[in-house]
């Protein structure tokens, strides 16, 4: 029998005990009552503890079943997440959790819950099915491979698994140039579209091949034969307005934008809409149609009216603006909290800070508690941390989410500050809660993606930028946001695929062009990148013309052509009198070794215009690289008085000084320019790597703190201010914090980044882990002492000290050679000893 039950029993068997004496039968009698009182109260308490956790969590899953069949979905999403407390092992209610939360569009919510059912129960074909289908159709063809390959053996004949297998045939066949397999694959998806049109990969490869063929007009039925049988379906709603845009139908696309905009309202997709009337010139057109999103309900219209304020601000002035904000106090005067902080907006947008956040505080002191306030609250919120005040916005953020634990505008903001302060988990758990609220929201999904960045998990970062690129409807902010993710992941192809699919729909975006035509330069693709020039040179205005010369004169560098990068700066320079073209031109010619021809071009331009600064410091870099280094050092100290902000004169001035052995000038400048120049990162950098050449380590630490605090998002400052305390510091709480702010560094393919994080994982006993890491890092850095001795060390404590002893050995052959030496070298020369 369990203990808990027990109690029961005995009670229940209990001897009757005498209970006579002084106070009589009448006094028995009520001590009697009370008891069974007493024993009615706690019995239940006994009796539940007789039921174990796992028949409790059963309890709630078979109630999450019933209200399901009920259709209270909400309800059983409680029951389930009951079940997770008491059982977080409970298979069939992960599942009904991952499956519910995929069909409400929370498909952030579902891949992480069939990720963790898989870890339960790898072989689970479901969710392995599932994580297969979602990784395929947000362009994660790495991810969908390694869970198909779990997936496909048990289910050869389903569907859905033959199609994702099709997705990375027809990817590889497209990417190596293999035109019959790819047209053979085309042929079997459509196939497997005429047994069921329900079939997202099989869709994106009939639709793909398509487009690429520009066969607009087929794109376009068979985008309309899908969507009939999934309207709800926003990746084709994409394919089709893209296909639209080919067509060149712009009242097509605007139309088809209208009908985006009311299926998916979460997904924002009216600012497209009104960047679209906007492009062709429909002003009037876009007013009118923000004026009536005013008059539509919603839980917070002061976004409306909001968007409305900003576009009259930017195509009608300010004044404009507040007419329109004080029409609006006169035909709504219940709304004048709501509209006097709108007011304060604009004003602490054109520079009234003070009066913009006096404002605010006057409404909030007379208003009591409401979704109007709280909304007002997170504005305000926003003017602190813009204006430094990070107390105060933290302080009225927590103010808003006790009284409205679901506020998503309030959620986000602290869920950023969590990333910020390294609690990834905590900033999750509060993501994943406004998810439940707003499944397809793309800055909820960005913040995800954010966390798990800062968590080390770098799959699930990807997989949150490409939920919200798709949730976005390939807006371009969250677009370059993953593109840049891809390209400095390598993943040049799924890169470019996700910047054609969004220029589909945007095609004269100049941002996107521009990213694209980089990616070609990157990978010497040189027609498609002189595709993209040709392109740009057809836009009107001075943006679209600047990048098309940037990307020219890229590409004529990237191909060594140095005479026709010479004669293209030239015709610049001369048609425009172009001082950037100028100095691409000089340092040209410094690059091509001709530094008299540079000397004599940057002094004819400098007599022309003797006090421009930006000639000044070009022939200061011109004398500096002919070796007159005092001559360049007299205009830089002309520069720093004249331009005591000028970062780049004071850098320059400090490194030519350095360069001349002058270590007690350099560290004067340094010193001038840290006071010209306190919140300078870059003056900080050279500071902290000062400290730490002279052994001053503490320092160090203490300047990367300060950076870091300035900005925790930069991975080299993470990686450098973690290294540091990883190296120099031996207590478990700097241990611990040093992974905190590694932890990122987890799956990096950058060397200095492998060696940080391989010796906090070997620091912290975990040497399996390290190992690769620290591999990898000792065969890409073999000169660096630091590096070697991280990888003996890491062989020394696996007790596989043959292995450790060549790499003891180069530390004191590196240092021998003249590298710095190091604070460890006396226990690298006791450990050398010690094996002889």
């Amino acid at each position: 029998m369990r203990n808990g039950c027990l109690i029961h029993e005995q009670i229940r068997t209990a001897p009757h005990k005498d209970l006579s004496g002084p106070l009589g039968s009448r006094g028995r009698f009520q001590m009697l009552k009370r008891f069974i009182i007493l024993i009615a109260l706690i019995l239940p308490l006994f009796l539940a503890a007789c039921d174990t956790a796992e028949e409790r969590a059963q309890k709630h899953f078979e109630k999450s079943l019933a209200l399901l069949e009920e259709g209270e979905v909400d309800r059983a999403l409680v029951e389930l997440r009951n079940v997770f407390q008491l059982n977080g092992y409970h298979i069939k209610a992960r599942l009904t959790y991952a499956q519910i939360s995929e069909d409400r569009g929370n498909v952030a919510e579902a891949y992480s819950q069939y990720l963790r059912l898989v870890e339960q129960e790898p072989e689970h074909l479901a969710a392995r099915s599932a994580l297969a289908r979602l990784a395929a159709t947000s362009n994660n063809w790495e991810e969908a491979e390694r869970h198909l390959a779990v997936a496909e053996p048990q289910d050869p004949k389903n569907l859905d698994l033959q199609s994702i297998r099709l997705g990375l045939t027809y990817r590889t066949a497209v990417q190596e140039q293999e035109t019959a397999t790819a047209v053979a694959t085309v042929a079997a998806a459509n196939a497997l579209l005429e047994q069921d049109l329900n079939l997202p990969v099989a869709q994106q490869i009939a639709v793909d091949a398509l487009l690429r063929a520009q066969d607009w007009e087929a794109a376009l039925t068979l985008t309309d034969r899908l969507l009939s049988a999934a309207p709800q379906n926003l990746p084709l709603h994409s394919l089709r307005l893209g296909v639209l845009e080919q067509l060149g139908d712009r009242d097509a696309v605007i139309s088809h934008l209208h009908i985006m905009v009311s299926r998916f309202p979460e997904a924002d997709l009216h600012r497209t809409l009104v960047s679209r009337l906007i492009e062709d010139h429909r002003l009037a057109e876009a007013e009118t149609y923000l004026r009536d999103r005013i008059q539509v309900p919603s839980d917070d219209p002061s976004v409306a009216r909001l968007e409305l304020l900003s576009f009259l601000r930017t195509h009608q002035g300010i004044e404009a603006a507040i007419a329109e904000l004080d029409l609006m106090l006169d035909a709504a005067p219940e709304d004048a909290n709501q509209l006097r902080a709108l007011r304060a907006n604009l004003e602490f947008g054109r520079g009234n800070r003070e009066v913009a956040m006096a404002e605010l505080e006057e409404i909030l002191t007379a208003a009591g508690d409401s979704a109007e306030t709280d909304t007002i609250k997170v504005l305000q919120a926003r003017m602190f941390q813009q204006s430094g005040n990070s107390v105060g916005a933290r302080a009225r953020v927590e103010e808003v989410l006790e009284h409205d634990a679901g506020h998503l505008g309030a959620l986000k903001m602290k869920a950023g500050w969590l990333i910020q302060d390294d609690q990834p988990g905590d900033a999750l758990v509060e993501l994943r809660n406004a998810l439940d609220t707003a499944p397809r929201d793309p800055e909820l999904l960005t913040l995800m993606a954010q966390a798990h960045q800062r968590s080390g998990d770098l799959g699930l970062m990807r997989e949150m930028l490409a939920l919200a690129t798709e949730a976005s409807g390939n807006r371009p902010a969250e677009v370059l946001r993953y593109a840049n993710h891809l390209i400095e992941s390598e993943k040049f192809f799924a890169a470019e695929d996700v910047l054609q699919a969004a220029l589909r729909n945007q095609p004269d975006h100049l941002g996107l062009l521009g990213r694209l035509g980089t990616l070609y330069i990157q990978i010497e693709d040189w027609p498609r990148s002189q595709q993209v020039i040709t392109r740009l040179s057809t836009f009107e205005g001075p943006a679209a013309r600047n990048l098309a010369r940037e990307l020219t004169a890229r590409l004529l560098s990237a191909q060594n052509r140095a005479q026709d990068l010479e004669a293209f700066l030239g015709q610049l320079v001369e048609s425009e009198d172009s001082l950037q073209a100028s100095a691409a031109l000089i340092r040209l010619r410094l690059a091509n070794g001709d530094v008299a021809g540079a000397l004599q071009y940057s002094t004819d331009l400098l007599n022309q215009d003797p006090d421009n600064p930006t000639l000044r410091f070009l022939q200061s870099g011109v004398l500096a690289t002919q070796g007159r280094l005092e001559p360049a050092a007299e205009i830089l100290e002309t520069l720093v008085v004249d331009f005591p902000q000028s970062e780049q004169s004071w850098v320059s001035l400090y490194r030519l000084r350095r360069s001349q052995g002058s270590e007690d000038q350099a560290a004067a400048i340094l010193a001038r320019a840290a006071a010209a120049l306190p919140q300078s990162a870059n003056i900080k950098w050279i500071q902290a790597s000062e400290a730490e050449a002279k052994g001053d380590i503490d320092q160090a630490i203490e300047i990367y703190e300060g950076l870091y605090a300035q900005n925790s998002t930069s991975l080299v400052v993470a990686n450098n201010l973690a290294s540091l305390i990883a190296s120099y510091r031996s207590d478990d709480a700097s241990l611990e914090r040093a992974f905190v702010i590694a932890r990122r560094l987890r799956g990096s393919e950058v060397p200095a980044f492998q060696d940080t994080y391989g010796w906090i994982a070997t620091r912290l006993g975990n040497l399996e882990e390290a190992e690769p890491y620290l591999e990898a890092a000792a065969t890409a850095l073999p000169q660096d002492p630091v590096v070697r001795f991280h990888l003996a060390e890491l062989y020394r404590r696996s007790n596989r000290t043959e292995e450790a002893r060549p790499h003891y050995q180069a530390v004191v052959d590196l240092v021998a050679a003249g590298a710095t030496p190091p604070p460890f070298l006396g226990e690298v020369q006791a450990q050398l000893a010690a094996q002889n």
